[in-house]
């Protein structure tokens, strides 16, 4: 019988000393879109992404007010967040494509956008990840603003995934 209860307590120590050194999940905040005419949607499009992407190793998305990054950090920091992802338009024009067909030309419009990223560890300030996406689409600049931020949660949630915190 003694046996049995000193296996039990080891068992039961190497699982609590092992779930005290599990990683917890992370707590990310998302910044508004700092610029552009898109910015108003930026952020509703990343967190929604962001929610579909969810996994164990991000606990909660938390919208910010701020949109420039120092201002974010600083609200983040107040969050209690672990990360802090900001977002900043930095292209956006359309260009249109004459078709000639059997009802005459048709002008069909391209959107395109380009969105940089930043992810950043809010303890020291640390940028963790960065980069500049860009996509298009025919039916409209929310359209094609929504696939970079899509990219962009993608991006994110794998950094995250890999550098724990």
């Amino acid at each position: 019988m003694r046996h049995f209860t000193l296996v039990v307590f080891v068992a039961l120590f190497w699982l609590s000393a092992g779930s005290a050194t599990a990683q917890s999940p992370a707590q990310l905040c998302v910044a508004k879109m700092e610029s552009g005419p898109g910015a108003n949607a930026g952020q509703e499009l990343l967190l929604k992404f962001l929610d579909k992407e969810k996994d164990k190793s991000v606990a909660q998305e938390l919208p910010l007010d701020s949109s420039e990054p120092a201002q974010a950090l600083e609200e983040a920091k107040k969050a209690h967040c672990d990360y802090l992802v900001t977002t900043k338009q930095t292209e956006s024009h359309q260009e249109n494509s004459i078709m000639t067909g059997s009802f005459g030309n048709v002008s069909t419009p391209t959107f395109y956008v380009a969105t940089a990223y930043k992810l950043t560890r809010v303890s020291d300030g640390s940028e963790v990840l960065s980069g500049n996406l860009k996509a298009s689409d025919h039916s409209s600049e929310q359209t094609a603003i929504g696939l970079t931020m899509h990219k962009v949660a993608d991006k994110v949630t794998e950094a995250i995934k890999k550098g724990g915190h």
